[in-house]
């Protein structure tokens, strides 16, 4: 199937960017992940056998096997849910299992978890892996939904698009990226409705939640009206 060798090529990239990016922290953490994207659209843009500027048009949605035939938009809505679903499901199993609480661990003590003995950059690395072959299916329904692989998603703006629908739903709780892009998706839909200017709404939404929301929805909708 073209999505598992997709994910699993985005898990091979991530490997080999994780071995670098991740000895770094902070906000050079940040800044070296965005460059590496640069880099690669740049890349891409400059070859013409990925259509260059103008991205690769795909003849026909990928084959999903199963006697699924996914060129029906409403079985395709529905095999993009079962992916969601599924891969939710496996990231709270692997959130309470040994990986997941090394790495809570880790970003709540990096230093004492090294001290005690855990391989501190391996486990990110992991999960670095991990959420790289999440991405890249992400990637191909995206592409099999629109036909086409534009060089624009590996821009650095995209990157952007993504820390706010965690920021929104709650960087650190298992369904805040989820919370996050339902909310950013019907708060655009709504303001562009009224303005050609809704990215100025969606930053007010943004920061209004950042200082009274305890910083995310999930954060809000945890604490509950009462509070």
């Amino acid at each position: 199937m073209a999505h598992t060798f997709i994910a699993s090529s985005t898990a091979s990239e991530a490997l080999l960017v994780g071995c670098v990016s991740l000895r770094t922290a902070g906000v050079y953490f940040i800044m070296i992940t965005l460059a590496f994207a640069q880099m690669a659209y740049y890349a891409v843009i400059s070859l013409r056998l990925l259509g260059g500027d103008d991205g690769l048009n795909l003849p026909r949605r990928s084959t999903l096997g199963f006697g699924i035939d996914a060129k029906s938009d409403t079985i395709f809505y529905y095999v993009a849910l079962a992916a969601l679903a599924i891969v939710l499901g496996l990231f709270l199993r692997l959130i309470n299992g040994p990986l997941g609480r090394a790495l809570q661990g880790i970003r709540d003590n990096e230093a004492r978890m090294e001290a005690i003995g855990f391989p501190t950059v391996r486990i990110k690395l992991a999960g670095f892996v991990i959420a790289g072959a999440a991405a890249g299916l992400g990637g191909a329904l995206l592409a099999n939904l629109n036909g086409l692989v534009s060089p624009s998603l590996m821009h650095w703006t995209q990157s952007g698009s993504l820390m706010i629908t965690v920021i929104l739903g709650g960087a650190g709780h298992p369904l805040g990226g989820l919370i996050g892009a339902c909310v950013l998706v019907v708060l655009e839909e709504i303001l562009r409705e009224y303005t050609i200017h809704w990215q100025l709404g969606v930053g007010a939404v943004l920061l209004a939640i950042v200082l009274f929301a305890e910083h995310s929805l999930a954060n809000l909708m945890r604490r509950g009206p009462a509070s």
